[in-house]
C-alpha cells in the first residue's frame, strides 16, 4: 500500500511533511494517543506504513496530512496561526522540519498537566478541511 491512497502526494500541502516523516519511527505508544484522539472526528485516514516496524503513524483528511506521531514521544498537528500561538503558549513547540503551521507536543512530560490531545486533533482536522485545498 503507497502513502498516496491515504494522502495526495501530487498536493503542495503534504510534501514537505512527508519528506520529513518518510523514514521515521514511532513508539506504538507515541502512536496511541493520536490514534484514540481522532476517533470523534469524521472523515480521517489512519497511515502507518509497515506497522511491523513502527513506521510513522500520520492522519489525514480530504488528501491532506494534519497530524502524525514520531519517534519516541512527539505528536505533530498542523495549526492555524491563532491555534499555533496558543499551542506554543500551553506547552506546545514549533515544529518547523515539516512546514510552517505546524507544532509538536511531548506526550510524556513528567509534572506537566496533561495534553489535550482530543482538542489539538480537531482544531487541526478543522484547519484542513476549511482552509487547505
Amino acid at each position: 500500500m503507497t502513502p498516496n491512497h491515504f494522502f495526495d502526494l501530487t498536493n503542495p500541502a503534504n510534501r514537505a511533511v512527508y519528506g520529513y516523516i518518510k523514514n521515521l519511527s514511532v513508539d506504538p505508544e507515541v502512536a496511541e494517543p493520536l490514534t484514540t484522539a481522532i476517533k470523534p472526528l469524521g472523515d480521517v485516514q489512519v497511515f502507518i506504513p509497515d506497522p511491523g516496524s513502527c513506521s510513522y503513524c500520520a492522519v489525514s483528511t480530504k488528501g491532506i496530512i494534519f497530524g502524525f506521531a514520531i519517534g519516541r514521544g512527539i505528536i505533530v498537528f498542523r495549526l492555524d496561526e491563532k491555534m499555533k500561538a496558543r499551542a506554543v503558549a500551553t506547552g506546545g513547540a514549533a515544529f518547523p522540519e515539516s512546514g510552517p503551521e505546524w507544532v509538536g507536543f511531548e506526550p510524556f512530560r513528567c509534572d506537566w498537566p496533561k495534553i489535550d490531545f482530543e482538542f489539538w486533533a480537531r482544531k487541526a482536522y478543522c484547519f484542513v478541511r476549511e482552509n487547505i485545498p
